[in-house]
């Protein structure tokens, strides 16, 4: 019995002794990875600084991109043209109602308006896609066309 538990002992023991070597192994790879990633290089920057010097940069383009996508927003990208004949005299639709407005609706509406002697052109603001002032039926088709992309 005690030849059987001594041999267990030692069988333990020479495990334990095995994998302590491993993990001091383990341990002295791990310390030179570290040792890579604290100092640099004649002098350079360390892995640490370039990491956080690009992390630095990520900000900042993400706050551009954030600016951008204002600006997108706010630009008067929606557009619609209306063309029809204002006169049943004059044909060939030579009269135009024309709506700008940025993604909130903000904008306005250009209306010209051809005779056989003249033309007229009417320009009115819009606030949320309601024009400040009473707007024709083809400003305000113009105004549906052009919320509807």
């Amino acid at each position: 019995m005690t030849n059987a538990l001594a041999t267990a002992a030692l069988i333990v023991g020479i495990v334990g002794f095995v994998t302590g070597g491993l993990a001091l192994r383990t341990l002295g790879r791990l310390r030179r990875s570290v040792a890579l990633l604290s100092r640099g290089t004649s002098g350079r920057e360390t892995i640490l600084d370039v990491a956080e010097r690009h992390m630095a940069a990520s900000d900042a383009v993400r706050r551009d991109i954030e600016t951008v996508h204002h600006t997108v927003n706010t630009a008067l990208r929606r557009v619609a043209l209306v063309r029809y004949d204002a006169f049943d005299t004059l044909g060939g639709r030579l009269s135009f109602s024309l709506a700008i407005m940025d993604d909130q609706g903000n904008g306005i509406t250009l209306t010209s308006i051809a005779s056989h002697s003249d033309t007229r052109l009417y320009a009115k603001s819009l606030v949320q896609g309601i024009g400040e002032h009473a707007l024709s039926p083809e400003e305000e088709q113009a105004v549906r066309a052009a919320l509807a992309g």
